[in-house]
C-alpha cells in the first residue's frame, strides 16, 4: 500500500510538471516584454497620487526585505501614511529611450548609474531631449513586475538616504521615463529617469538600432 501511494504521488507530480511545462511553452513569460515603461510610470503615479493606498501594498511585502528586517518596511509605511498626494508624472518617450539604453548597457551584469561610456543619467536623457530644473535616476534589479520595482524602491532597504524613495516623491519632478530588461547577474534590471521639465528632441543625438 505504501509503495502504491508513493507511486501515485510521483505520477501526480510528474503530470503537474508536464502540465506546467506545456503551459510555459504555450504562454512563455518574457519578463522584459511584460513590464513596459508606461506600466512602471503608472505604478509610480499610483504611489504619488494615493500614498495611503500604496502603504497597504508596501506593508504586504514585509517578508521579502531582510537587510533591515522589518524596520525599512515599517518606516516606509509610516512615510506613505503621512505623505501628501502629488501630481502624476508625464511619461516621456525620450527619457524612456535613455532608460532603455542604460538597461541594454547593463545586460551582461554591470551595476550602477555610470554607463560604459562613463555617462550619467542626465547626459543620457539629454540625447533625446532637453531637461530643466533637475533630474534624477532610479535603478532596480531582480524584480519581475512594475509593482515589485516601485515597492522595492519606496522601501529602499539598505539605503540610508532613501534616495530612490525621495526621487519617486520629489515634487519637483514632472516627467519620467522607464525601461525594463534582462540582466545576467540579477535576471532583470529596471531604469527610471526623472526630470522637472523635459522637451523631446525631434531627432535624437544618438542613432538607435531598429
Amino acid at each position: 500500500m505504501e509503495i502504491l501511494m508513493r507511486l501515485s504521488i510521483l505520477t501526480a507530480a510528474a503530470l503537474l510538471f508536464l502540465f506546467r511545462f506545456a503551459s510555459a511553452r504555450e504562454n512563455p513569460a518574457h519578463e522584459d516584454q511584460q513590464v513596459s515603461a508606461s506600466a512602471v510610470v503608472r505604478e509610480i503615479n499610483l504611489a504619488r497620487e494615493n500614498p495611503k493606498l500604496y502603504a497597504t501594498f508596501v506593508a504586504e511585502s514585509r517578508p521579502h526585505f531582510m537587510i533591515e528586517h522589518a524596520h525599512a518596511v515599517d518606516e516606509a509605511v509610516r512615510f506613505l501614511q503621512k505623505a501628501h498626494p502629488l501630481p502624476a508624472l508625464t511619461l516621456s518617450a525620450g527619457m524612456s529611450h535613455a532608460a532603455a539604453d542604460h538597461c541594454a548597457d547593463q545586460i551582461s551584469g554591470q551595476l550602477g548609474h555610470d554607463g560604459s561610456d562613463r555617462s550619467h543619467g542626465g547626459e543620457r536623457i539629454s540625447r533625446y531631449g532637453s531637461w530643466s530644473t533637475t533630474w534624477g535616476e532610479n535603478i532596480s534589479y531582480s524584480r519581475k513586475t512594475a509593482r515589485e520595482v516601485v515597492v522595492a524602491l519606496i522601501i529602499d532597504d539598505g539605503t540610508r538616504s532613501r534616495g530612490h524613495r525621495k526621487n519617486i516623491f520629489n515634487p519637483k519632478f514632472n516627467y519620467a521615463g522607464a525601461a525594463f530588461g534582462p540582466h545576467a547577474r540579477y535576471r532583470t534590471v529596471c531604469t527610471i529617469d526623472f526630470a522637472g521639465g523635459y522637451a523631446e528632441r525631434a531627432e535624437p543625438l544618438v542613432a538607435r538600432n531598429p
